[in-house]
């Protein structure tokens, strides 16, 4: 079958070949003429029941012969030749070096492999010299011409944005500034909170604490009476002197008593009376003393004459 298949793609591209290049044809007749058409529309009718294997095997070649050919043409080739030819061509010539500002770094762009080095960050390293180098010549070039490059003090250029676009933008800020503050002033207040509710929790333990041991030391001072012991002066007091003060008295301090001389001067010269605003204000016994009170006398002795009896 496969032989047939050959047999038939053979005569077929044998008619393509003579239909190309036309020859003399020999004397056919009609009856010849009809069994060739015969013949082939057999093998047609043949070729298509049976699978055209060899038809495929003819695509499977052309694809790889297609791809062979892109990969032909994606192969890069410097052709320095045309490439510095194309350049030349390209060049603007007898032009003023104002009009294209061109500048050409001095050295070439060298980047050396290390291991211990980010390649990525060493290429940016090398462009930035580059244009660095590139703006300081081109810097130099426009002090050369008396060419002004730097903006003037007094400069404004447009905005991009409108005014109501950045107020917008300056509000969302300070929105979003107010916010952050107001979130750290809850954070702050949360934190104050849970101190303030500690430090009661702790006051609130330390006074049951300290209620529940006045309640023992009072039980005992109850149970101790009761049973008929012998109390004296210390135990009876044992809860209220406790927890006093031992530190000794300030000189300044009221409480602590009055010096040896004050009391002597005291008892000698007696009280002096109280002393401050209200020291002339009566006391009890001043009110209630009415010894030193003389009623008004009346017409007492002989009234004096007039100025014409005193002559």
């Amino acid at each position: 079958m496969v032989a047939n298949l050959l047999s038939n793609k053979a005569k077929r591209l044998a008619k393509k070949a003579v239909k190309e290049e036309p020859v003399a044809e020999p004397d056919v007749s009609d009856e010849e003429v009809q069994q060739a058409l015969d013949q082939e529309s057999s093998d047609d009718e043949e070729s298509d029941e049976v699978p055209t294997l060899v038809e495929e095997v003819d695509d499977d070649e052309e694809e790889e012969e297609e791809e062979e050919e892109v990969e032909e043409r994606r192969i890069p080739k410097n052709d320095e030749a045309a490439l510095l030819r194309l350049t030349e061509k390209l060049k603007l010539k007898n032009l003023p070096w104002i009009e294209t500002m061109e500048v050409t770094s001095t050295k070439a762009v060298e980047i050396k492999d290390n291991e211990h080095q980010d390649e990525n960050m060493a290429r940016e390293l090398a462009f930035y010299q580059q244009a660095l180098e590139a703006a300081r010549i081109a810097r130099d070039k426009f002090r050369e011409l008396d060419v002004p490059f730097s903006r003037p003090d007094d400069y404004y250029a447009e905005m991009l944005k409108s005014d109501e676009h950045m107020a917008k933008v300056r509000q969302r800020l300070l929105d979003e500034a107010a916010r952050n503050k107001a979130s750290e002033e809850a954070k702050r207040q949360r934190n104050l909170k849970k101190f303030g509710k500690k430090v009661q929790v702790q006051k609130q333990m330390d006074r049951q604490k300290e209620k529940a041991q006045t309640l023992d030391k009072i039980k005992l001072l109850k149970r101790k009476r009761k049973d008929g012991e012998s109390l004296t002066l210390d135990n009876d007091f044992d809860v209220a002197l406790e927890g006093a003060d031992t530190k000794r008295p300030k000189k300044d301090d009221k409480s602590a008593g009055k010096p040896t001389k004050r009391q002597i001067k005291d008892t000698k010269y007696g009280f002096g009376g109280k002393r401050g605003k209200h020291h002339k204000s009566n006391t009890a016994e001043s009110s209630s003393d009415v010894g030193g009170y003389r009623k008004k006398g009346g017409s007492g002795g002989a009234k004096r004459g007039g100025k014409g009896g005193r002559k």
